[in-house]
């Protein structure tokens, strides 16, 4: 079993991430109300999840500092919780830089894509998971790859039932992936 630190595990996305680990055998450090990462806390586990927020914070500045923070801990692999609006429509075009995209919306969404940025130019084992674009519903312990589709759900539980799974059986690499319920 995996040696697992969630950051964000007081959040709702964190606390079922971290509680299906655990179901599942994993040694699981859960770092809640700190909305950062510390790299010494990282520090010695096969995995590092990410699902922090800052809302006080400028959303560059704190995801490039999360993603610097989780690359320098040196944890075996790296996942984050992202958004989907980072996802593709079309090749190279993501739901953000649609002409329609809200404005008051784009500096968060640009933050996250910040900090995409800072794992991409790593040498670290990264994948960042966004979830569908509502949360809501019931569980159906299932999930699938999802493109960019606003109106597809996805519940708590379902998300961590993916993550988890890409812990216990890496297969996606260096990309974004979307998720959403089955």
């Amino acid at each position: 079993m995996a040696k697992i630190v969630v950051f964000g595990a007081s959040g709702r996305a964190g606390l079922q991430i971290a509680n299906t680990a655990q179901a599942r055998g994993h040694e699981v450090t859960r770092v809640g109300r700190d909305p950062g990462v510390r790299p010494d806390v990282a520090a010695n586990h096969d995995v590092a999840v990410s699902s922090v927020v800052d809302l006080a914070r400028d959303p560059a500045e704190f995801y490039t500092e999360v993603s610097r923070a989780l690359v320098a801990s040196g944890a075996g692999r790296i996942i984050v919780v992202g958004i989907y609006t980072l996802l593709e429509t079309a090749p190279g075009v993501r739901v953000v830089d649609s002409p329609d995209f809200p404005a008051e919306f784009r500096p968060f969404c640009l933050g996250h894509a910040a900090g995409v940025e800072v794992l991409a130019a790593s040498t670290a084992d990264w994948l960042v998971m966004s979830p569908a674009g509502n949360f809501g519903g019931t569980p159906t312990g299932r999930y699938r790859l999802s493109q960019a589709t606003p109106s597809d759900t996805l519940t708590y539980e379902d998300f961590a039932l993916a993550v988890v799974n890409e812990i216990d059986h890496p297969t996606h690499r260096h990309t974004q992936l979307g998720i959403a319920s089955a």
